[in-house]
Order: structure tokens, then sequence, then C-alpha cells
């Protein structure tokens, strides 16, 4: 598996349509990789550091994103990307350590009609920090970590949300997106990195689910 970065230039038109689209965005990344290959579960965030744009894809082969430097880029410098091992730098997660993270997630739930409560719930999004939270808190251990508490607090907080509308097939389309920051602990390894592998969550296709994690 591979986790590959590439800088944005959000001068662009191009850039801030796809920023705006989580569709053309899917598409771009999509692109990146051969459609007769097995690519496996991909996932993809954008990501902003102080001032600058990234875009950040977890894949099973090594994606070529030279179309999205050409399209979205600065591809005049000669602008290449970074991808990391990322097999390599899983391998050396174990249980009791503890880590950084960041996530993009899409925290919903599901409302019982009660005039048909055998039928499928509606799903909404959760929209204050407090739920969205708790959403992240209930699921966490069934992930294979636990968020690290500072007496009575979760080291965790809700850094950015946004909400994406579209149409697709015709239908609309709503996703909340919310950027997740805190602490964690691996309580099981193999199922944290299971979880890293898959992902957290819907809306994976539209730039949410992937978690990463960096040195506390």
């Amino acid at each position: 598996m591979f986790l590959s970065r590439v800088e944005l230039n959000p001068y662009r038109r191009e850039t801030m349509r796809a920023i705006r689209s989580p569709e053309t965005m899917h598409a771009a990344v999509m692109a990146s990789f051969n459609a007769t290959d097995d690519n496996g579960r991909i996932l993809w965030r954008l990501d902003r550091v102080g001032s600058i744009q990234y875009l950040l894809i977890q894949s099973k082969i090594k994606p070529d994103m030279h179309h999205i430097v050409d399209q979205f880029g600065r591809p005049e410098t000669g602008q290449k990307w970074d991808t990391l091992d990322y097999d390599q730098f899983l391998s050396k997660v174990n249980n009791g350590q503890t880590w950084r993270f960041r996530l993009k997630a899409n925290p919903v739930h599901s409302i019982t009609d009660p005039n048909n409560p055998e039928g499928r719930g509606r799903v909404v999004a959760h929209v204050t920090p407090e739920y969205q939270v708790k959403w992240l808190l209930d699921r966490s251990e069934k992930l294979g970590f636990r968020i690290i508490m500072d007496g009575d607090e979760p080291l965790i907080g809700v850094r950015h949300s946004e909400v994406h509308r579209f149409k697709r097939k015709d239908k609309p389309v709503t996703i909340s997106m919310v950027i997740f920051e805190g602490s964690l602990e691996v309580t099981d390894r193999d199922l944290f990195v299971k979880t890293v592998s898959e992902g957290i969550g819907r809306a994976k296709a539209y730039g949410c689910g992937m978690i990463t994690i960096a040195k506390m």
C-alpha cells in the first residue's frame, strides 16, 4: 500500500472548481490508476497545511499523478509528487503506541420512520461538534484504537466542517464532511491497520474516510 501527496495550486480556476466538487476530484483520483488493474480500495483526502493545499491518495498500487499536476498543480515548474511505502510505515505500528491523527469523515446516523419502524432508516448527518465527536468515540474501540483522555475530556476536536451539495444521476446528494484531529492509542494493531487500509465511515468515494497518523 502507498500514500501519495501532491501540492495543488489554489490560484488556478480548475483547482478551485475541483476543490468545490467531490465528483470532479474523485474522477481525477481514479484517472491516476489503470482501470484494468486490481486497484483495491482507493482513499483520498484534501488537506490544508497552513496556506498549502494538498491532495492525498492512499492506494494499493502507485498512482500516476501527472494529469493532476497538469490540471491542478504547477506543471511549468517541473512539479513532482511524493509517494511513501505505507506498508513499511504501518508495519511499525504496535499495541499501546500513541499517535496524533487526522481523519476526514462523514458522521451520520439513521433515523427510523415511526410510521415504518421495520423499514430502513433515513440517513442524516450529525451537525454539532458534540455529536460528531461522539460518533467517532462510539466507534473507536471497534476500529482498533481509543481516543486518549485528558482527565474527563477526550483529546479530539473538530477542526473544520463543510457541506457539499451536488447531483448524481439527477438525484441530489448532500455530504457533510468533518476533519477530526486528536490523539489515539492503538488497542488492536491488526484491526487498526485494517481500519487505516479500508477507511472509516461513508462517502469514501468523495474524499472521506482516510485516517493518517503521525508521531506525538
